[in-house]
């Protein structure tokens, strides 16, 4: 997909963070809190500017005070996994991982099995043409 129209598709997305939905305390890592709620995300990445990705994501959020190192107290992050929580990507607001990773959500919206016809494809689909 090409990102000409960037701007026409990202008008079409939400962009701040469900943090109020990403209540569920993660089993393997302390501080991380997921949400089950799918979300078709945006992401872009620093190295290739011409390029942009869509990806089915899940919202988490990642709490410093609750981690075992001192030096995280008092921040927070917002970060993005993939449905199996095998790959993370931060998300471009309050990232988990600060500004060292190249790859960013930068918009989003709900996604469920049934909404194919969302505006956003329906851009993503002229574009194609």
């Amino acid at each position: 997909m090409k990102i000409s129209n960037f701007i026409d598709i990202l008008k079409n997305m939400q962009t701040e963070f469900p943090v109020e939905e990403c209540t569920e305390k993660d089993k393997k890592e302390k501080g991380i809190y997921n949400s089950n709620n799918k979300y078709l995300c945006l992401i872009l990445d620093k190295r290739f500017t011409e390029n942009m990705e869509l990806k089915i994501m899940n919202p988490y959020i990642w709490i410093g005070d609750e981690s075992k190192h001192k030096e995280f107290k008092g921040l927070t992050g917002w970060g993005w996994s993939n449905i199996n929580k095998s790959n993370h990507i931060d998300n471009f607001e309050n990232p988990v991982h600060g500004y060292i990773w190249d790859e960013f959500v930068v918009g989003f919206v709900p996604y469920d099995n049934g909404n194919e016809d969302l505006k956003i494809w329906d851009l993503i689909k002229k574009e194609d043409d």
